[in-house]
């Protein structure tokens, strides 16, 4: 019979076997670790002709959407939308949830469909246009117009319908990230603004802040006259990767896209402008967020969006399929290169003001819980402390097992 010696611990088990439990703890949740993203013209250009977003399928569902009349939060016309797309989605595999919250007076309802990847190595992406249409045209020149209530082909409807078509193609990306589709209500109401993004920011749990990978907002993006401009705040890293997506397919002026061509002057970074859009309310959970947008709807005006913005002359016809069909690649190309993921910088510290075109929101609204929120710095102080842990215990281990008799 062998006999073996009684089991006693040395000086360094303890330590080890304190610090194989704290490895056991589940770590807080952030972000995959981050990624090096591919921004060569071979990059990108590879993926140009994998591009299917269609710019005329997008423009009929703006048609559609005004067809249904204004979209005001508990409307009829609000309820036909949420059920066209639940159900169109919902066919097609989408995971969808509406949720119902109760601002100024108003019960609103904020539609999500989620696509679950298959292979996932990241958090998810959001992306997000509010599909209300403003209740009141405060800003048309005729003032018999101003109690009516909005068509909402570019304000509104634009952004939707993007999202509608971008969720005809990301079953078939096999993206390694979950998207979300959040439409959301009540962005565009009397002196209420961004209500329905407000809502949905403040019940996100801390797991969906810090694996959301980035908000990317779409609003009014379907102007014939395309003008994406610098909406701070914003996220920027975002913003250089929208910049380097949009040269690869010739959105940017003085450069030249894949094929050589010249590009031309779509995405005007060089131009800021403050805006208190949707984008915010993540933003300031320190989820790396963007707002892609033309601020200038018709003519430019001081202190407005453009002589068309909040006006019943925002109709269809000033919709182009172009523009919604180059918004659309633009994004579609950012989620095939995974431009949307591995931002670990912070949000940019640009703050809210009464610049070009600025809305005022109520103050009425709860106050945001920013130190609740997301902070990409502390998920890789998090990785790093884990791996030192990991290193310092194999040591040990390995120290161990050389002075054992």
């Amino acid at each position: 019979m062998h006999q073996t010696k009684p089991r006693i611990l040395s000086r360094h088990q303890p330590l080890v076997l304190m610090l194989m439990a704290m490895l056991l703890v589940p770590l807080p949740i952030g972000y995959a670790t981050p990624i090096q993203w591919n921004d060569t013209d071979a990059a990108l250009c590879a993926q140009k002709d994998a591009l299917a977003f269609d710019g005329t399928l997008a423009n009929e569902s703006v048609k559609w959407q005004v067809d249904l009349g204004p979209r005001i939060p508990e409307s009829e016309a609000s309820q036909a939308f949420r059920d066209a797309i639940t159900d169109d989605l919902a066919s097609k595999g989408w995971i969808i949830t509406q949720t119902v919250h109760e601002r100024h007076g108003m019960n609103l309802t904020n539609v999500e469909a989620r696509w679950v990847s298959s292979t996932p190595e990241f958090g998810q992406v959001v992306l997000s246009a509010h599909y209300d249409s403003r209740n009141i045209a405060d800003r048309d020149l005729n003032e018999t117009n101003q109690t009516l209530p909005v068509p909402g082909a570019n304000d509104g409807a634009s952004g939707t319908a993007v999202l509608i078509e971008m969720a005809r193609h990301i079953p078939d990306m096999e993206l390694p990230y979950d998207v979300v589709l959040f439409w959301n209500d009540a962005e565009d109401q009397n002196s209420n603004y961004t209500v329905g993004a407000e809502a949905w920011a403040e019940n996100l749990s801390g797991t969906e802040v810090n694996t959301t990978e980035s908000f990317v907002l779409l609003d009014m993006v379907g102007d014939a006259d395309l003008q994406l401009q610098n909406i701070i705040p914003g996220n920027e890293t975002l913003k250089q990767r929208i910049v380097r997506l949009g040269q690869a397919l010739g959105m940017v002026n003085g450069t030249n896209d894949c094929d050589g061509g010249l590009g031309v002057d779509i995405i005007q970074y060089d131009v800021e402008v403050h805006v208190l859009d949707d984008h915010v309310h993540p933003h300031e959970l320190n989820i790396p967020s963007i707002d892609i947008m033309d601020p200038v709807y018709g003519d430019e005006k001081t202190w407005s969006f453009g002589t068309l913005w909040h006006t019943m002359e925002d109709t269809p016809d000033k919709v182009s399929a172009e523009s919604l069909g180059r918004v659309g690649q633009l994004v579609e190309l950012g989620l095939r290169t995974n431009a949307f993921v591995g931002i670990i910088e912070p949000a940019s510290e640009g703050e809210l003001g009464e610049g070009n075109g600025s809305e005022t929101s109520d103050d009425s609204g709860d106050e945001q819980d920013a130190g609740a929120g997301h902070n990409a710095g502390s998920a890789r102080l998090t990785l790093l402390a884990s791996m030192a842990l990991g290193t310092v215990l194999a040591g040990l281990v390995l120290a161990e097992w050389r002075l054992r008799p």
